[in-house]
């Protein structure tokens, strides 16, 4: 192809190639110059099954795509038996040949680069298209640091016909999801946030979590293995936050996944802000000499050593011996002030991991609650359970469980993408089931149904007391609360005008009371709430002032 013109691109050099087509550098010469990438499939891919198809749906996908992390699309066209279609040219490498360099990237870089990897897939996805293919030779690195999705040779797009037929495998094994490598219906968008934690694991560790000899070994780790933490084997110090996200977006299940692209920005957000502005946050290996240096939860002394790199100088038994005389005479007093202290401190210990959450769960920010409930609360619960702060941290977690619901319920109401609206667990379930009709009740004016249907859903509730379906109780509490605030205060407002009505007609203006009355009708007869005094508002109206006014 090299010196060849496809369309008004002047073939010069090939980039690279797969299983999907060849890729070639072009120059278009007319007009404004421009550098391009053009992708091309020969007559004889074109007869290996659906390759045609695929190549065409990409094609079509990049065209509908407008984001600064997706490469762009160019042009398209046939050029004698070789079709073919040009993608904008990142002057850069792929991120695979990083992470060849460099091996494991510091947190605070991989985060930068995820973020623009996880704002890409959102988009997608809210564009109902699965990559199913996220790995890093298919993510370019420009020269200005820039992230560029590519590669949707395999994309399934939510809302059109599938072209992999159940049960057929495509992806790389190394990336793969466990209900990918099923090959079942289950594919969504939370299979790329699979590929998503193999991936970060990837940058931060320098090495993939799990190994094999081969794809079928691999997709047995993926399927039966435990996903490993990446700070077990990392050599930089991690946030908690992000070795648990990381873990979260590994989980073989994908209802135990982050919810969407753009929770798992966020994380990664707030955890770069804090870093970029000086501020604390738990880290998985705390440092010598801080007051977290001596952490709360159980952690492996020799892990602690291995990550600080402090090491004891050896010493020989006559030394040691040399050492201890003089010491002797203090061990009884020493062991006596040992027991005092242990004695004094251990009963506050409740009172220490209540004062560390406090502050936190005072903060604005969501990733501090988290911190909060997994560093300090839940310990705290596990190991005082008549600990004397009850009362305010069953306030916290009722908190935290409520703001898990809204966003999850926000996700539930308002996306457009099939695979985001997919409930997960028993409260999402009911949820899902009672949002539609409550919200169709509201829009009828009809108040009360949908009190009773968010009433109803609470009930429901209470006899689940788990823990996973508390944030869903809070929220179908809150849901039936708001509404009846609004029912009491609309019918507060009537009596108000109703009132007001009343004086006009001791006042003998009777106009004016009119006036108010169809004030009453105009703004209240549809609210099935206020039927009955909109009934009696009615019968002290004349007819003709009523004729044009909407019935209730």
């Amino acid at each position: 192809m090299i010196g060849q013109k496809l369309g008004s691109f002047l073939i010069d050099a090939e980039l690279g190639a797969g299983a999907m087509g060849i890729v070639y550098r072009g120059t278009r010469e007319t007009g404004k110059t421009r550098v391009a990438a053009v992708k091309i499939i020969s007559v004889e891919q074109m007869s290996k099954g659906k390759a045609f198809d695929r190549f065409n749906r990409e094609a079509d996908i990049l065209e509908q795509f407008r984001h600064p992390n997706i490469v762009k699309y160019l042009a398209r066209g046939r050029t004698g038996k070789t079709y073919w279609y040009a993608m904008e040219y990142i002057q850069g490498t792929t991120l695979d040949h990083v992470l060849q360099d460099r091996g494991a990237l510091p947190w605070p870089e991989m985060a930068r680069y995820a973020i623009q990897i996880c704002d890409a897939l959102h988009y997608a996805h809210d564009h109902s298209v699965v990559h199913r293919d996220l790995k890093p030779s298919n993510l370019m690195v420009s020269l200005e640091d820039e992230i560029k999705l590519t590669d949707f040779g395999i994309a399934k797009d939510l809302d059109a016909t599938a072209l992999t037929a159940t049960g057929r495998t495509l992806g790389t094994a190394a990336y793969m999801a466990p209900e990918q490598i099923r090959g079942t219906p289950e594919v969504s968008h939370k299979t790329d946030l699979y590929a998503l934690g193999i991936l970060f694991y990837q940058m931060l560790v320098g090495n993939m979590p799990f190994h094999g000899g081969s794809a079928h070994v691999l997709m047995h780790c993926h399927m039966t293995e435990t996903p490993p933490n990446p700070s077990a084997k990392a050599e930089q110090n991690l946030p908690i936050a992000l070795d648990d996200l990381i873990v979260k977006l590994m989980a073989k299940a994908p209802q135990d996944r982050p919810w969407d692209a753009a929770a798992v920005a966020m994380t990664l957000r707030e955890l770069l802000e804090r870093h970029e502005t000086g501020q604390p946050m738990p880290m998985v290996w705390p440092e010598e000499g801080t007051s977290a240096h001596n952490p709360t939860r159980t952690m492996d002394v020799a892990l602690i050593k291995k990550k600080t790199g402090k090491k004891k100088k050896q010493r020989s038994p006559a030394d040691r011996i040399r050492e201890a005389l003089p010491t002797i005479g203090m061990v009884a007093a020493l062991i006596v002030v040992g027991l005092a202290i242990a004695y004094i401190v251990w009963p506050s210990s409740a009172k220490y991991l209540y004062t560390q959450a406090e502050p936190l769960m005072a903060s604005k920010d969501r990733s501090d609650w988290t911190s909060a409930q997994s560093l300090y609360l839940d310990e705290l619960e596990r190991r005082f359970a008549e600990h004397p702060y009850k009362n305010q941290t069953d306030l916290w977690h009722d908190k935290i469980a409520l703001d898990r619901a809204e966003r999850r319920a926000e996700v539930l109401e308002k996306s457009g993408v099939p695979g985001f609206k997919k409930a997960d667990g028993q409260g999402e379930q009911l949820y899902a089931a009672v949002y539609p009709e409550a919200d169709a009740a509201i829009k009828r004016h009809d108040d009360p149904d949908a009190v009773r249907r968010w009433r109803e859903l609470a009930t429901s509730l209470e006899k689940d007391p788990a823990k996973s379906e508390r944030g869903w109780l809070l929220l179908a509490r809150q849901k039936a609360t708001v509404i009846e605030a609004a029912i009491a205060a609309r019918s507060k407002e009537v009596a108000l005008l109703m009132s007001k009505a009343n004086d006009a007609d001791q006042a003998n203006a009777p106009e004016q009371a009119i006036a108010i009355r169809r004030d009453i009708i105009k703004r209240f007869g549809l609210y099935i709430d206020q039927a009955n005094t909109i009934i009696q508002v009615r019968k002290l109206v004349p007819e003709e002032s009523t004729k044009t006014e909407p019935k209730s």
